[in-house]
């Protein structure tokens, strides 16, 4: 993905979609955001495409930083 290129995400807290953050892990088919007390996990979404040419990331998980 494109660094100038903002994803279009979908899904996971309402709170984090307001004004997420910069990824701390860009893999081609997965976004990584940490946020709270942990990780804020997006999968690509090919099949809804891109949302006014970007892509599409729907959340799939959240892992909680272990202290």
């Amino acid at each position: 993905m494109d660094r100038f290129t903002e994803p279009h995400l979908v899904g996971g807290p309402q709170e984090f979609l307001r004004q997420p953050p910069s990824p701390v892990r860009e893999d081609d088919d997965r976004l990584t955001y940490r946020w709270r007390n942990g990780y804020e996990h997006y999968q690509l979404d090919e099949t809804t495409g891109s949302v006014e040419h970007r892509p599409t990331y729907r959340w799939a998980y959240h892992t909680t930083i272990a202290e």
